[in-house]
């Protein structure tokens, strides 16, 4: 008989694809809270250019990339709970030492680094273990809860980051992200894990067979840059205020719909024609509504092509950071924030690769 509440939440977690979603609700929580602010932080709170911007994304895509390697080995060697625990302290290093950026200057190029480290290891080992819980059948259904559950942080997050702002500055939101993602690790100790091991036939990952998955990786990559950090500004240059940057990302997903990536490559390039606040908060909920629609059936054919083989994973890793990469290096060229909706909508049409 479950007499006691702490008996419900460890009924609840022993499976451990709940435990999953439980653990990366929280995690999503903290960085719904905080991500869209971070290249906000960067620019308008400590002045960097857009180039500067940039290229301390550009450090984080290619340390990404560059750790994707090792993670596959500490991956191999750690349970799934382990690697959250391991991860969180690095987390909330990341926003420990971004909160120390205005006294030590040279932590720009550090913390950026750090990032790209901890979230190879931290989404190489959840892809790799949400592919070994999942059911191949249930695959779709599956997916769909996560990303309503992620739906429900994306929900909170902004407007509770957008408000602390407000109230207090970066200094209290940090510190309550930082929680948060300590909280994360909790859900994964409730059940059992037997350790998976990560075969990774290394000749593989860069093979012909996996070329056009690649290519829509670089795809995804790319759109997910811009969408995190060229767009909040670019709204912020509207909105003026951090609250109200939130709310609008609330309401958006209060409002998501199911619909294609043909509407994802075309939200984006409407977006350079943006002038006044209602095109703005039309094409923000345009852009909502068609990336869900595109990324849902996206997470889960990948989950099915992967045959949870740990080369199709870092596979994917390198792609994405490639197109991450890429779109920084053509916005940087093109000089121009609107520059990266056009890019972004080229190369949102390089999922149907997949």
């Amino acid at each position: 008989m479950l007499e006691h509440p702490i008996n419900y939440i460890r009924f609840i977690l022993k499976s451990e694809l709940n435990a999953l979603y439980a653990s990366v609700v929280l995690r999503d929580l903290a960085f719904s809270m905080v991500g869209i602010f971070v290249p906000l932080y960067l620019f308008v709170e400590l002045k960097y250019n857009l180039s500067f911007v940039i290229l301390f994304y550009l450090i984080y895509s290619l340390s990404y990339m560059l750790f994707i390697f090792p993670s596959s080995k500490l991956v191999d060697i750690f349970s799934f709970k382990y690697i959250v625990l391991i991860s969180s302290p690095l987390y909330i290093s990341y926003f420990i030492l971004l909160d120390l950026i205005p006294l030590y200057s040279w932590l720009f190029y550090l913390v950026p680094f750090l990032l790209g480290i901890v979230d190879s290891f931290f989404w190489l080992g959840f892809h790799f273990e949400f592919s070994e819980a999942s059911d191949y059948k249930e695959r779709g259904k599956e997916v769909g809860n996560w990303f309503n559950f992620s739906l429900f942080s994306g929900l909170v997050g902004p407007l509770v980051g957008g408000s602390l702002l407000l109230a207090s500055g970066f200094e209290l939101l940090f510190f309550i992200v930082a929680a948060l993602i300590f909280g994360s690790a909790v859900p994964v100790f409730f059940c059992r894990y037997k350790n998976k091991r990560m075969e990774v036939e290394f000749k593989k990952i860069f093979s012909v067979k996996f070329l056009k998955d690649g290519v829509a990786f670089f795809g995804n990559g790319g759109t997910g840059i811009v969408g995190g950090i060229f767009w909040p500004i670019f709204v912020f240059s509207f909105l003026q205020g951090y609250l109200k940057l939130g709310s609008l990302a609330t309401i958006v997903s209060l409002f998501t719909l199911k619909i294609g990536s043909i509407f994802n490559c075309l939200s984006w390039l409407l977006r350079i024609f943006a002038k006044n606040t209602l095109q703005l908060i039309g094409l923000y909920f345009f852009g909502g509504f068609s990336s869900m629609a595109a990324e849902l059936p996206f997470s889960a054919l990948m989950y099915d092509k992967s045959k949870n083989r740990g080369e199709y994973f870092i596979m994917r890793g390198i792609y994405f950071s490639l197109g991450r990469i890429g779109i920084l290096l053509l916005v940087l060229w093109a000089g121009s924030l609107k520059s990266s909706f056009f890019f972004a909508g080229l190369f949102s049409l390089l999922y149907m690769f997949l």
